[in-house]
């Protein structure tokens, strides 16, 4: 009997000491898979303020090009209306400084358009274009009325084809930039809204 004390004493004590062991195995295990779910839940939080802060730095850029091509926009109408207002007096057939300031905001607001396509969508993108050229059609339009305000008044007596005098294009040229061009941009200012959220 002393034999199988011993055995069984033996054998208590190896189970006990082998469910210890695996009672610790497995306690060990949980805290480490614990540690490690906690590590990547951190990682992921991190992952997801720096995207937020990297959008939200995204979306601000955005808003302030959104902001600088709405003013040029609107400073090019400005420019126009200046440019086609009929209360100029003799000298706008030779006046240019209208003109060039016109040509110069129009260029500078496409360059501006261009470098920043990257910021709109391609719908939008086709939309800044067609209002584009629309305002350069206007600067078409009033260079060619000073181009036949220059024949009419030479003493040729030489009427063009289409048989529209220099102010006829020139009354067509202002009514388009209080109509037209005026739209244009409030639609503009309602697409650029829907941008922002506003």
């Amino acid at each position: 009997m002393d034999l199988l004390e011993k055995m069984l004493t033996l054998s208590i004590g190896g189970t006990t000491v082998g469910v210890i062991i695996v009672f610790l195995g497995k306690f060990l295990l949980e805290k480490s898979s614990q540690l490690l779910i906690e590590n990547h839940k951190n990682q992921l939080e991190i992952f997801k303020t720096e995207h937020q802060i990297k959008f939200s730095k995204l979306h601000e850029e955005r808003a302030e090009i959104i902001k600088i091509i709405y003013q040029d926009f609107f400073e090019l109408e400005n420019k126009l209306e200046h440019m086609t207002t009929l209360f100029q007096g003799p000298e706008w057939k030779t006046e240019k400084s209208r003109d060039e300031d016109a040509i110069k905001k129009y260029r500078e607001t496409f360059e501006k358009l261009e470098n920043s396509r990257i910021y709109f969508s391609e719908s939008l993108c086709l939309k800044f274009t067609s209002a584009l050229e629309e305002y350069r059609k206007i600067i078409q339009l009033m260079l060619n009325a000073k181009s036949k305000a220059k024949y009419e008044t030479d003493g040729s007596g030489y009427r063009f084809p289409e048989n529209k005098g220099s102010l006829d294009l020139w009354i067509q040229a202002e009514n388009k930039v209080k109509k037209d061009i005026k739209n244009l941009r409030l639609e503009l200012a309602e697409e650029f809204r829907k941008l922002i959220g506003v």
